[in-house]
C-alpha cells in the first residue's frame, strides 16, 4: 500500500478538469486551504472525494453529500505545502510503521534544525486532523465539516455519521 502511495506522491498531476471540479465543489475559502497542500495530497483529496462519492451511492440511507465532498477535499488541509519535506515525510512514514507510539510522542511543531523538522514532520502526520480542523474554523467553516476532518483518522463508534464512516473508508482506500 506504501508503495502505491509514494508512486502516486511522484507522479501526481492535478488536470483542468480536476481544478474546475473541485473548485466547483469548495468555497472560495476552502478551496484556498485546498490548494495549500502539495500536488501529492492534493490529488489524494480527489482520489478520496471520487471513491466516498462512489462508495455514497451504494448506502441506502441518507448522505449528505455535499458534505462528504467537501470533507474529502479537504481532510488534508493540515498538510501545507513546504511544511514538511519529502524525505522527512518518507522517514516519518517508515517510522510510524515500526514505531508508531514513539514517533507519536516524539514529535514536536516547529521547524529549524535538521532534527526540528523531522520532530515538526512527525507531529504534522500524527495530528493533521486537528490542525485542517483548526484551519477550517478559521475560515468559518461550519461544525458539521470541522468534526468530519477532525474525526477522520479516529476509530469507527456506533452512531457516528454516515458521512464520517464513507470518509474513512475512502481515505483507507488511498
Amino acid at each position: 500500500m506504501r508503495a502505491k502511495q509514494f508512486w502516486a506522491a511522484i507522479t501526481a498531476h492535478i488536470t483542468i478538469e480536476d481544478l474546475i471540479w473541485v473548485n466547483g465543489i469548495l468555497s472560495p475559502r476552502e478551496a484556498s486551504l485546498f490548494w495549500r497542500m502539495n500536488l501529492p495530497d492534493q490529488q489524494h483529496a480527489i482520489r478520496v472525494a471520487q471513491s466516498a462519492l462512489g462508495l455514497a451511492q451504494r448506502v441506502r440511507e441518507d448522505v449528505d453529500t455535499e458534505l462528504l465532498l467537501r470533507g474529502a477535499l479537504l481532510h488534508d488541509v493540515g498538510k501545507v505545502y513546504g511544511d514538511v519535506s519529502t524525505a522527512d515525510k518518507v522517514i516519518t512514514v517508515i517510522g510510524h510503521k515500526f514505531a508508531p507510539r514513539m514517533m507519536r510522542s516524539w514529535g514536536r511543531e516547529g521547524r529549524g534544525s535538521r532534527l526540528d523538522n523531522l520532530r515538526h514532520a512527525c507531529y504534522v502526520y500524527f495530528h493533521h486532523p486537528r490542525r485542517s480542523a483548526e484551519f477550517l474554523k478559521e475560515i468559518g467553516a461550519e461544525e458539521e465539516l470541522i468534526e468530519l476532518v477532525l474525526h477522520h483518522h479516529e476509530p469507527m463508534m456506533s452512531g457516528e455519521r454516515t458521512e464520517l464512516t464513507l470518509l474513512r473508508q475512502a481515505d483507507e482506500m488511498h
